[in-house]
């Protein structure tokens, strides 16, 4: 931190007479400096206590007094060039301060590499090379600024440039050794100087460096693969997987290799040889067998051998979490979400810790119908995650399909407790399960008080539009109301048939017979399995509508789903609708 100058305390001190003897400009430009040392000392105060502006404005004043301080232009720059954003004549005078700075402060490293790193995003070129070239010079140990220089060399400039890139980059390699990073970013060189001989000779020089580094086998077949050297390069993978036959990566480099040449069945074999080492990490082969399931999902024939190799790698690994959890997710993705559930339950043995693995059990066990086992699912999170709002909310809503209906309330409750205020969309589906909790019991009035909550957190929540708008229609009650919310719904999903269905009968209790047959059909065409309850609304819209036998053929196949349905009973017996 600067200091205020000593000198002037020690001729106020003695109280001499060479203060009055100084011409007049002196003395002002004296003062304007000490004034400029004090304001600046303020400013560094202002800008450790998080006051930016108040730092700015004295920076600014300090600055006015003493130009030539150039550490105070080079604080103030910083400033300057956050509020510059499209204004040019600022972003010029923060980098006039910082080149200002930077020319009497070569040495200085950290405003050096700021000034370096500006002048590249202004694509001010000649001028960063330049920076990088001389902190380089002062510190030629430092490897960021080494690599930061050759860098800089190599784009946008002349051969001659690249050259010397290349040049910095092997007195780094005279220092550090041969490595792949180093190697690589020569070879970009070269490839833009389109010097093939060079680059496979920097490859024999990596490779010469360490013969039995497997690694640089596999680069080296990379490198020649690009060329279409592919003799040479297969040979090269053949070396890394004789050197080290348990080093997973060797084979599945050379699986890339023949995967790249169109010979399938070569690919395959590779991926399994890798996969089935015992001593490659647990790492390594997920990623691998990640990669795999991308490239094979859209070849259904492929998708056994893909269940082989999770058998592979649990046999070799029977305690690891994450290969039973990507197995699961694996076999979500193919649709076999019982053994899906097995997988992520033994996910779960191993890890009880994974808050997502437990919702995903709990909807595996709700995909196939398991409720008590996706209540009991549940009940086991809580052990771990008490304070999970959706699963509150997913037990509630089991317990309404059991017809355990007073029991559901609780749970939701507990889980508007515990979401998040910012979780809208949570919330509104917490009300819209209440709702219908609520009209299942017969309080019609209360449900729909809470359905307006649900849509009121969330507009978007098609199932509560649907479920209100059809519960008003069933009572006959605000059927515009109905109507504008279900219309609302079938525009955003409208090939769902549940919404279809609730929009035909809306319109059926507003007598537009013909329109809801219209959409009572396009309903029956979405659905692959005719529910009791469709079959009905179609049989009572086509008799409406004026087709009676229309109308029993449907109220017989839905008696057929329901044949303790009494009212559905006297509809075919009668062969008329009735009111209920």
């Amino acid at each position: 931190m600067k200091q205020l100058p000593i000198l002037i305390f020690a001729i106020l001190a003695l109280g001499t007479l060479s203060l009055l003897a100084r011409n007049q400009r002196g003395q002002t430009d004296g003062a304007d400096v000490r004034k400029a040392d004090y304001i600046y000392l303020e400013a560094l105060r202002a800008k450790a206590q998080g006051h930016p502006d108040a730092a700015f404005s004295l920076l600014s004043r300090a600055h006015e007094l003493n130009k030539a301080d150039k550490e105070v232009g080079a604080e103030l720059s910083v400033y300057l060039l956050g509020l510059s954003q499209n204004d040019s004549t600022l972003l010029d005078e923060s980098l006039s301060l910082l080149r200002d700075y930077n020319d009497a402060n070569p040495s200085d490293l950290y405003t050096g590499l700021r000034y370096a790193v500006l002048n590249e995003q202004l694509l001010n070129r000649d001028e960063a090379v330049k920076t990088w070239a001389r902190l380089h010079t002062y510190y030629p140990e430092h490897l960021e600024v080494t690599y930061r220089y050759a860098a800089a060399l190599g784009q946008g400039g002349t051969d001659a440039d690249r050259d010397k890139a290349i040049a910095v980059y092997d007195s780094v390699e005279m220092a550090e050794g041969m490595s792949i990073p180093l190697s690589t970013k020569k070879i970009q060189l070269y490839f833009t100087l389109q010097d093939t001989a060079s680059i496979l000779a920097e490859v024999e020089r990596l490779r010469a460096s360490s013969p039995k580094n497997v690694d640089y086998q596999i680069f080296s077949g990379d490198i020649y693969s690009t060329f279409g050297l592919n003799d040479q390069a297969k040979a090269f993978y053949d070396s890394a997987c004789v050197t080290d036959p348990s080093y997973g990566l060797a084979y599945y480099s050379r699986a890339q290799f023949y995967k790249s040449l169109g010979d399938s069945a070569a690919f395959n074999r590779e991926v399994f040889q890798a996969l089935q080492q015992k001593d490659l990490d647990v790492s390594t082969k997920l990623v691998i067998l990640r990669s795999y399931i991308q490239e094979m999902y859209n070849d259904s024939t492929q998708l056994p051998r893909v269940g082989h190799l999770f058998d592979v790698l649990i046999d070799q690994h029977p305690h690891e979490h994450d290969i039973h959890s990507l197995y699961s997710r694996y076999l979500i993705v193919t649709k076999d979400y019982i053994k899906a559930a097995e997988q992520t339950e033994r996910a779960l043995d191993l890890n009880p810790a994974d808050e997502e693995g437990w919702d995903m059990l709990t909807s595996l066990y709700l995909q196939e119908n398991e409720l008590e086992k996706a209540k009991a699912a549940i009940k086991r999170s809580f052990r771990y995650y008490p304070e999970n709002a959706r699963q509150y909310l997913v037990l509630g809503s089991i317990y309404d399909q059991q017809n355990e209906r007073e029991k559901a309330p609780a749970e939701y409750r507990r889980a508007l407790e515990l979401v998040d205020s910012a979780d809208v969309a949570t919330i509104s589906r917490i009300y819209g399960a209440m709702g219908d909790n609520l009209y299942a019991r017969q309080l019609a009035d209360s449900a729909f008080t809470l359905y307006q909550k649900a849509i009121l957190y969330d507009p978007e929540n098609y199932m509560a539009l649907n479920n209100c708008a059809y519960y008003l229609a069933c009572e006959g009650k605000d059927l515009d109301k109905a109507l504008s919310m279900i219309e609302t719904a079938t525009a955003a999903e409208p090939d769902n048939a549940t919404s279809l269905d609730t929009y035909a009968w809306v319109l059926f209790k507003r007598k537009d017979y013909a329109k809801a047959r219209e959409i009572i059909d396009k309903t029956l065409a979405l659905t692959d399995e005719r529910s009791e309850e469709i079959l009905e609304h179609a049989g009572d819209i086509y008799f409406m509508d004026g087709d009676p036998d229309g109308a029993l053929e449907f109220w017989k196949e839905a008696l057929k789903l329901a044949p303790g349905n009494e009212l559905l009973q006297k509809k075919v017996k009668h062969k008329t609708y009735f009111f209920k």
